[in-house]
């Protein structure tokens, strides 16, 4: 399985507006290994956006670039700077056997991680558990590497089977999570997403192809590219993307920064990492802070053991799921050998769907830039933003912890380290008072409960205007937020 020798541009895998490369259902070639014929010259389909029928994919049609600048600032999506500062297309190579094909993604930086839609954060007490697993934020730098426009297709994990290197699909429920002739539409079932995979199943085809899963970092930056945008097409929440399965690349309005397809609509994604719910907040922090016996361990404890019918079990591993917000992350499971269960649960400890082999659980594959290979840069980087907010004599750490007790509360903000402080001299961070809170209220993001210096602080309504911080009664083991603050 080798590729073409003689090069070729492709239209980059056009993402969010438009479409791009097509999915052929049909093709005899059973190679799966990128190719590189040459073209007429440069081109990116995103340059010329077409509504594409729902359920039909889009052969885009070749655009040459009209001038070479060279300048960052005039050097527009879907599209990199190459070593001699011009901006050039994303190289891109299609698979010999038609289906999709591989983008080259640009090194550069980026913000990472999801925040809530509201700083309205209310703690979940009866079962604990991380509600908020992409916050905060954090900056992340990337070297340039491929990875596939668009999800796996049926058709194109079948070869894999074909091949002997993988093995058949199937979902907890034994079905193979096939779309509903509604869902079809007369569309061919093998331009689909493969669903159902296990996290195993998905490593062992892209092995196979010679390539491995992306990283969360990866998947989440060729997303949404070095604007941290909430979704990969911008930062408005689109409506008119539906949530059934489609033919892989076939939404002309799910399109990445880059060009890519797929990654805010159609099927969620396996990605490479195991599941932290704190995976973002210890990029800030020194040392763990939480408890072996704390709030969130005792509900993850309980949780399991009714899950495996009243008994210690172990499920095996979690990795990172991600789809819809680029920044969203999730946990399924890849379960351990022999485990089986019954009744199968509807959801994951987070209460989200993406258990584990989940009829709409599907993945794509990545590959390392070869030494030979141009590197190209993004033609813009990502903006500073505040993780630490100056308001009056205070500073207060834009990050919560959630799900934890008093003794974790202290521990997490005595182990906060803002960006570029050394930990030798840096202030350190501490629980407000309840008149710190009081003082801070438009920005502290209630209702809360908090855990305060001296006990719990939670934000209820006066009246339908104004809402007042006050203490209340809580168990010292009981599992809150907390949110630090420092003085100037």
């Amino acid at each position: 399985m080798r590729p073409r020798d003689h090069a070729r541009h492709l239209p980059p895998l056009a993402g969010l507006l438009a479409s791009c490369l097509a999915v052929s259902a049909g093709c005899t070639d059973s190679e799966n290994q990128p190719s590189s014929d040459a073209a007429e010259g440069p081109s990116a389909f995103y340059d010329a956006p077409v509504q594409a029928p729902v359920g039909v994919p889009y052969e885009g049609e070749d655009k040459v670039v009209p001038e070479v600048v060279t300048t960052a600032e005039d050097c527009p999506r879907g599209r990199g700077i190459d070593p001699e500062g011009n901006c050039v297309v994303l190289a891109t190579k299609a698979f010999e056997n038609g289906r999709g094909g591989i983008v080259q993604i640009p090194a550069g930086n980026f913000w990472r991680g999801d925040l809530p839609p509201t700083t309205r954060m209310k703690a979940e007490r009866v079962r604990p558990y991380v509600q908020w697993a992409g916050q905060p934020l954090r900056m992340d730098q990337l070297p340039s590497y491929w990875i596939d426009g668009w999800e796996i297709s049926r058709g194109a994990y079948a070869e894999c089977i074909d091949a002997g290197a993988c093995t058949l699909a199937r979902c907890l429920d034994g079905s193979d999570g096939s779309p509903t002739d509604a869902q079809l539409q007369g569309q061919e079932l093998e331009a689909f997403p493969q669903t159902c995979v296990s996290h195993q199943q998905a490593e062992a085809y892209c092995a196979w192809r010679g390539a491995r899963l992306p990283t969360e970092a990866e998947w989440e930056y060729a997303a949404r590219g070095p604007l941290g945008w909430t979704f990969p097409w911008g930062n408005d929440f689109r409506d008119e993307l539906g949530l059934a399965l489609g033919p892989v690349g076939f939404d002309p309005l799910d399109i990445s920064y880059f060009g890519l397809k797929g990654f805010g609509g159609n099927a969620i994604e396996w990605v490479a990492d195991e599941y932290d719910a704190d995976g973002n907040l210890r990029s800030y922090l020194r040392g763990e802070f939480r408890r072996a016996d704390g709030p969130l361990a005792r509900s993850w404890k309980e949780w399991t053991r009714k899950l495996c019918g009243d008994r210690d079990c172990e499920l095996g591993k979690r990795y990172v799921v991600k789809g819809g917000r680029a920044g969203a992350r999730a946990g399924a499971w890849q379960l351990g050998e022999g485990v089986t269960l019954d009744p199968i649960p509807s959801s994951n400890f987070e209460t989200d769907n993406a258990f584990a082999q989940y009829n709409r659980l599907s993945f794509r594959c990545a590959q390392d830039l070869e030494a030979d290979q141009t590197i190209l840069t993004a033609p813009q980087s990502a903006s500073a933003l505040p993780i630490v907010l100056d308001r009056g004599d205070y500073q207060m750490f834009m990050a919560i912890a959630e799900a934890v007790d008093k003794a974790e509360a202290e521990s997490f903000c005595s182990q906060l380290l803002a960006p570029g402080e050394d930990p030798e001299t840096a202030k350190p961070w501490r629980l407000p008072t309840l008149d710190e809170v009081q003082g801070l209220a438009a920005w502290f993001g209630g209702p809360g409960p908090f855990w305060g210096r001296d006990g719990a602080l939670e934000q209820t309504y006066v009246d339908q205007q104004t809402a007042d911080w006050e203490a209340i009664e809580v168990e010292p083991g009981e599992g809150l937020l907390a949110r630090c603050i420092r003085s100037k």
